[in-house]
């Protein structure tokens, strides 16, 4: 492993697990108030706050993990595979305007081989094509590359993709 600050990934589990806190907190209030007053407005707040919940949740375990392949890698990017479950994220250089097959073709290629090896050591195979397994971030990194998390679970023999549809759909649209 190559000598890098953990503190910035410390920082970033622990600037996570803190917003996750709040807005539980916020939520726990307007649950309280859609209680007080059960109107479709107060529902409607109630489910943008389980949306804010989820997504705050999902930056905690990317920063978790992110902090887990720094300490055992010493890189933010790459894929652990523990307990029936694939979790990481790749950098990819993809350029704008590039077509959808030539996307997954990009994809397939810088991510094919670790995520295969990292089903093997689960002693399963992949059950979809390797782009199924990612959701894009949104923006990029510093050196312009698209950060992709990538996740999984074990299914029988099978490594089944952890990333929803409508997840994915939401991304692109």
């Amino acid at each position: 492993m190559s000598s890098i600050d953990l503190s910035k990934y410390e920082a970033d589990v622990a600037a996570a697990e803190a917003e996750v806190a709040r807005i539980r907190e916020e939520n726990a209030r307007l649950a309280e108030a859609y209680r007080d007053d059960p109107t479709e407005d107060t529902h409607e707040v109630l489910r943008r706050g389980a949306a804010s919940l989820a997504a705050a949740r999902d930056r905690c375990d990317a920063a978790r993990v992110a902090l887990k392949l720094a300490q055992k890698s010493g890189s933010p990017h790459g894929l652990l595979a523990q307990g029936g479950v694939v979790a990481g994220s790749v950098a990819v250089a993809i350029p704008p305007g590039t077509p959808s097959g030539a996307r997954a073709r990009i994809v397939e290629e810088a991510l094919s081989a670790e995520l295969t090896e990292a089903a093997r050591e689960l002693g399963v195979v992949l059950a979809a094509p390797v782009e199924r397994y990612t959701r894009e971030r949104p923006g990029r990194d510093a050196e312009g590359r698209t950060i992709l998390d990538v996740s999984g679970h074990v299914e029988g023999d099978v490594l089944m993709p952890a990333v929803t549809r409508g997840a994915k759909n939401a991304r692109r649209g």
